[in-house]
């Protein structure tokens, strides 16, 4: 969850930085060098609301680039303790681009990239570093992989009006408090545990549809601690539906739930929690329906589950309803 190519990674970072009409953002400064075809400038985010005093850290973004051959462009993104709502962030991003003007047919050349990052950290913390692969063709940006931490993502981005994408992003043991933090508008709930999973993101930029499933385990989020957690949920953000949903808490209750979310309304995020629908775990065939009570996930003993079942009557033979207590054990 990150950057396009060089520069769009950069965009994508100042996406998330809060800014007020009336107050300094950033200064900048830097040269052009058309002799050598090179350029460097250095945005300076200092003034920044919660960026670190500038006696001990500046909080900067260097952007570098020069022409190395007729076709082949080297590209430097140095982030210097950019704060986000999110992360304090270091790391020094690199992109080595391939222009391809031969492309037959085309009005626009087609660009060929690979991008990666050294060093980088978030909040002082090592991070696994950012790897991609890009091409640029057809007005289109095709992201072949692009990982950074605990996100990994693919697809495709269009450059043009109206600005279509279709992209997959993967989350793999990211921080609950980290997630959280995103979608609830950093409001510091207390939590924790990892979220995996999957979420998908298509549509325009103006009307931007999200479906993912994700799970969590052995956690907790303010006072609710939980076994396991299952989560689906689409919509077109910032309105939300969550179906399907499963949640195990610490002590083996079990429960489904489901409703409406409104990302926007970030002041509510707990009340709209609170609202969702609770219902039992049911299941339901033809010969019998069946409600989960408990299930627990057990370090290296697998998982208990105590299931109260019904058998429905069989007409055809006169045969009565019955009530039983089903415990399974699974390894």
């Amino acid at each position: 969850m990150r950057a396009k190519v060089l520069v769009a990674g950069c965009v994508f970072a100042l996406l998330f930085v809060p800014c007020a009409f009336a107050n300094v953002v950033a200064t900048f400064y830097g040269q052009v060098d058309f002799a050598q075809k090179q350029f460097d400038v250095t945005l300076d985010f200092s003034h920044l609301p919660g960026s670190p005093p500038l006696e001990n850290k500046q909080s900067s973004v260097a952007i570098s680039g020069a022409k190395v051959s007729d076709k082949d462009y080297r590209f430097s993104l140095n982030i210097d303790h950019l704060r986000t709502p999110i992360w304090n962030l270091l790391s020094k991003i690199e992109s080595s681009i391939e222009v391809d003007p031969q492309a037959v047919g085309k009005s626009a050349p087609m660009v060929r990239g690979e991008i990666w990052s050294q060093n980088s950290l978030i909040d002082y913390k090592p991070v696994r570093e950012l790897t991609g692969h890009f091409e640029i063709k057809d007005s289109q940006l095709l992201l072949e992989s692009l990982s950074f931490g605990n996100l990994s993502c693919q697809g495709s981005l269009d450059l043009v009006y109206p600005y279509k994408m279709d992209m997959k992003v993967l989350l793999h043991d990211v921080a609950m408090e980290d997630f959280l933090n995103f979608w609830a508008g950093n409001k510091g709930y207390k939590s924790s545990g990892t979220v995996s999973g999957e979420i998908g993101v298509s549509g325009t930029w103006s009307r931007i549809g999200l479906k993912g499933s994700l799970e969590s385990h052995d956690g907790y989020v303010e006072q609710l601690e939980y076994n396991s957690l299952h989560l689906n949920v689409q919509g077109v953000y910032p309105q939300l539906s969550i179906g399907q949903s499963t949640i195990s808490k610490a002590d083996g209750v079990s429960f489904a739930f489901s409703g409406p979310v409104d990302l926007s309304d970030q002041e509510n995020f707990t009340r709209q929690i609170g609202a969702l629908v609770l219902s039992p775990l049911v299941s339901d065939s033809s010969s019998e329906r069946e409600w989960t009570i408990k299930r627990l996930n057990q370090p290296n003993s697998g998982a208990t589950e105590i299931k109260y079942l019904l058998r429905k009557e069989d007409k055809s033979d006169g045969a009565s309803g019955m009530l039983g207590v089903q415990r399974t054990m699974s390894f």
